[in-house]
């Protein structure tokens, strides 16, 4: 019996006058469903795609019919179906699948979000998967399956993962017993030479005088025997197709390999580069140029002619720039921190405080400095602290501390000043007027013009104090001359 379920899996017609009927999975391959009914108006309107068909206790959707008009009148239509996990091939990882893990964990990375679970899953240990560009998820996991050995095995929404499928239950499949016919196929294309055995038998089990005996199933291993084609040997079961309506003429394949989805269909094509279009990490596209991007969107790139991002992700699929190029407009922005071992030409500015134009001059606003300051001049309002050393100190404040250096002066030469000479013991006061001196102490390091004493004495090294005063020298309010 064949049901017919709609999009909501309810039964909308049970089929009962099927022929050409056929059950066909392989392993880690096709499972599909065949059938053809004749049409009529109750029940072959429910037969379209979007809805389903129930044998065996599987699932399958319809995925093809087409209606042929027979010399008798009638109308057959052939229906063609796939077991459900065909919907996988319609949830696609646009960035590729590449990732490392226990096939229970990859399994279920591949599966989120599909609808399917995972049952039973045997292959333990670590194992990579590495699928470019747009990759479906139907394609994964039979990478995940041939990654690590094992063997697909699907229950309607429900795919598990075994070490193996079936067992060697002893089977033979001889001649005169259960094999109607035999066909040996020896293909050698693959470099490899590969014999399989496709078989009609007669399954003896589900007749009632045999019922228990030559039970098999797919994956098993069994023994196919003809005396006359000098055939004996033992090989899996790797492929079985049965007719849901009467088992009792079956079709098998007993292979020593087992190959891989061979339509079109489940085929990764990693030959080209298409247009937006992921291979290795890589996307050319005609809005961003070339975008590379880490498998786990910790990170991307996009390259093109106006500009080049170097970006930092979440792992969301959300970015910011780490670092900004934009040649057109000159900008160039970066984030985080950047080592080099020497910067030459143009300017920095760093906020609104700290600047160094393309001349090496710095500006600096409530900057804070360590260590020694060397400089030959220093210019500012008020310059504040222990020790200063330098050659020429010009502003109008210093406060604290002791002043080490050169010639200390209050205005240039030629200007109104006092002056304190390095390397002398000389002060002198000038009053603009050319260089002439209002006041002197000089030592000129050979002998002290004046001196003035703590004791109060005033010595002359010349051995006389000249004072030339027209209205008279006083000294404690007397005249002396």
């Amino acid at each position: 019996m064949i049901t017919i379920l709609n999009a909501s899996k309810q039964p909308v017609a049970v089929l009962d006058d099927y022929f050409d009927d056929e059950i066909s999975e392989q392993i880690n391959g096709a499972y599909t469903l065949n059938f053809s009914v004749y049409l009529d108006d109750d029940k072959s309107p429910y037969i379209q795609i979007g809805n389903f068909a129930e044998a065996e206790g599987q699932w399958f959707n319809i995925i093809h019919h087409r209606r042929t008009r027979a010399e008798s009148g009638e109308v057959v239509i052939a229906v063609e179906c796939e077991q459900v996990a065909y919907d996988l091939l319609f949830t696609i990882f646009e960035g590729g699948f590449i990732h490392t893990g226990s096939p229970a964990v990859l399994l279920n990375r591949a599966l989120e979000g599909t609808g399917f679970t995972v049952g039973t899953v045997q292959p333990t240990g670590l194992i990579s998967v590495d699928l470019k560009e747009g990759v479906s998820a139907r394609a994964v996991i039979l990478e995940i399956a041939a990654q690590c050995g094992g063997e697909l095995k699907f229950d309607k929404y429900s795919i598990s993962l075994l070490t193996r499928r079936g067992q060697d239950r002893g089977v033979q499949f001889r001649l005169g017993k259960n094999l109607r016919g035999i066909v040996k196929d020896v293909n050698g294309q693959s470099g490899v030479v590969q014999t399989a055995y496709e078989i009609d038998v007669v399954e003896l089990n589900t007749l009632p005088e045999f019922e228990g005996l030559e039970y098999f199933e797919l994956g098993d291993t069994a023994d196919a025997i003809d005396e006359e084609l000098g055939i004996n040997e033992a090989q899996r079961i790797i492929q079985y197709a049965f007719s849901p309506k009467r088992r009792i003429n079956s079709k098998v394949v007993i292979a020593n390999y087992i190959d891989g989805i061979q339509d079109t269909i489940y085929r990764i094509q990693t030959t080209t580069v298409g247009k937006d279009k992921w291979m290795y990490g890589v996307k050319i596209g005609p809005d961003d140029g070339i975008v590379i991007e880490r498998y786990d969107k910790l990170a991307r790139s996009i390259w093109n002619a106006d500009e080049f991002r170097m970006q930092k992700g979440n792992g969301n699929g959300s970015y910011s720039d780490a670092l900004y190029f934009d040649p057109i407009n000159e900008e160039y922005e970066f984030t985080g921190i950047v080592r080099a071992g020497q910067f030459i030409g143009g300017s920095i500015e760093i906020g609104s405080n700290f600047s160094v134009d393309e001349d090496g001059h710095m500006i600096a606003e409530g900057a804070e400095f360590s260590g020694d300051i060397s400089a030959s001049t220093i210019t500012g309002t008020e310059i504040e602290g222990g020790e200063i050393y330098g050659s020429y100190i010009y502003g109008a404040e210093i406060e604290g501390g002791t002043v080490i250096g050169a010639t200390v002066m209050t205005g240039d030469v030629g200007e109104r000043r006092v002056e304190m000479r390095s390397g002398y013991a000389d002060i002198g006061i000038f009053s603009g007027s050319g260089n002439d001196n209002v006041f002197s102490i000089l030592d000129n390091d050979t002998t002290v013009e004046l001196l003035f004493e703590k004791s109060g004495f005033i010595t002359s090294a010349s051995g006389a104090i000249y004072i030339n005063a027209p209205n008279g020298v006083y000294v404690n309010d007397v005249l002396i001359g």
